[in-house]
């Protein structure tokens, strides 16, 4: 007995703990790759010209790199700058214990913060260098202020969830879905709330979303890095990595929105099912609609469906009234997310550019070059080699030519800044599945 009540003490900690520990533990276990190194690139320098410059170049990852540039500026080693998207895990586990809690008990919010804790998709976000993990933790923290709003209905509590509502945008575009989401249950729920305060506080939220998502869409439309249009494929992807890739989720998660369905009276309480079944499908709305007409990547921005597929999840585990069927469906949950991240942990890093800097130094002459393919990847290498000298054209007796991208088309690629028959390919490597160095050489014609 006494076992069982330190348990269900615990139960708030389970989750953020599992998030933490994960996180931490992968923090510097993987090179930083392309992305990463563009957004450590951006956070240094003073505070006032990165946000300035954030604002200016590109408003999506504004607020993000707000956060990381007083880490950058303290350390920018990998551990430090991957640490605030761990922290954010922590946090976004918190807010589902606290969201799920309040929606139907804390044994289900504990499931749904311990089923969001060891999502893969989750787990990479932490250990990754990007506004994602932030967004998703803003969606969650958002949406729990929320619901204590609407059970509370007091105009402090309302004012607290307008200011986590307009700083949505800030952490990410597509964190503004959760906005949609919330709308969408205060429309159902207009007679159990006090529109006095409700309508204010969203009203400042739904404007400053507005302002700052019309700026991310001016910029983003004519991105020259762009995704290019939207396909069925992505969509796929992009729904498995908030999926965690784990089919038990999206069934508990359907079963967790018919429990709240039926928990309704009177049309009494139907907000509740409206926000689950809003947070993880408003973000695939999101990309639906911004894919018509801007370059997107629903690969990555739709992992922060695992917010609401994870609280889905945690309600209808929680609600199986068959104890057995609820503890093999728990099993399930734990074994394949257990396999998920013994797969991603066993997976080659698309991008080692820790290796690929170390096999040029050993490669360099004084009178050879380095040129990295494609321009953005040089922050990349630059990170791990900010004393080699980069170059844009091959010069000298021999070049270094590193290229991220498809290693198919590598050697295409690398001619255009060789000019064969100047060089000649002497040795070719390869430093992960999506990263190239090869050794050009003059040929000898004496």
């Amino acid at each position: 007995m006494r076992r069982l009540l330190l348990i269900d003490r615990a139960l708030p900690y389970l989750g953020p703990a599992f998030a933490l520990v994960v996180g931490v533990v992968g923090l510097g276990r993987r090179s930083l790759d392309v992305d990463e190194a563009s957004v450590v690139a951006a956070a240094h320098g003073s505070f006032t010209d990165v946000v300035e410059r954030a604002f200016s170049d590109d408003p999506a990852r504004a607020g993000y790199i707000a956060v990381l540039q007083p880490v950058v500026r303290w350390n920018d080693a990998e551990e430090w700058v991957r640490l605030p998207s761990v922290v954010a895990a922590v946090i976004a586990a918190i807010a589902i214990y606290r969201l799920g809690r309040r929606l139907a008990g804390r044994h289900a919010g504990a499931a749904a913060s311990l089923v969001l804790a060891s999502s893969m998709s989750v787990v990479g976000l932490s250990r990754t260098v990007g506004p994602l993990a932030l967004a998703l933790a803003a969606m969650l923290l958002s949406s729990a202020f929320f619901a204590r709003a609407v059970e509370r209905g007091n105009a402090l509590w309302w004012a607290v969830y307008a200011v986590s509502a307009a700083l949505l945008p800030l952490t990410h575009p597509v964190a503004a879905s959760a906005l949609v989401a919330q709308l969408a249950a205060i429309a159902v729920a207009r007679k159990e709330i006090d529109l006095r305060l409700a309508l204010p506080a969203v009203a400042v939220a739904v404007v400053e979303s507005g302002l700052f998502l019309t700026a991310a869409i001016l910029d983003r439309a004519d991105a020259e890095d762009g995704a290019g249009s939207l396909e069925l494929g992505d969509l796929g992807v992009g729904l498995g990595n908030g999926l965690g890739w784990n089919v038990v989720v999206a069934a508990l998660a359907v079963w967790g929105v018919v429990l709240l369905c039926r928990r309704v009276s009177d049309g009494q309480g139907l907000w509740r099912p409206v926000l689950v079944a809003g947070l993880a499908l408003a973000p695939l709305a999101a990309v639906l609609v911004a894919g018509i007409a801007l370059p997107v990547y629903p690969r990555a921005a739709l992992a922060v469906c695992a917010g609401g597929l994870a609280l889905g999840a945690g309600i209808g585990l929680v609600g199986i009234a068959d104890r057995r069927v609820r503890t093999a469906a728990a099993g399930a949950l734990a074994v394949i997310a257990l396999a998920a991240l013994v797969v991603d942990v066993a997976r080659e890093a698309p991008e080692n550019w820790r290796a690929a800097a170390e096999l040029v130094r050993r490669q360099s002459t004084p009178r050879g070059t380095v040129v990295v393919l494609p321009e953005r990847a040089r922050p990349a290498f630059a990170y791990y080699a900010p004393e080699v000298r980069l170059a844009r054209i091959g010069r000298g007796n021999a070049v270094s030519v590193v290229i991220a991208g498809d290693p198919d088309k590598a050697t295409a690629t690398a001619r255009a800044v060789v000019s064969p028959p100047r060089y000649a390919l002497l040795t070719e490597d390869a430093e992960g599945t999506r990263l190239v160095v090869q050794r050009w050489v003059r040929p000898d014609l004496g």
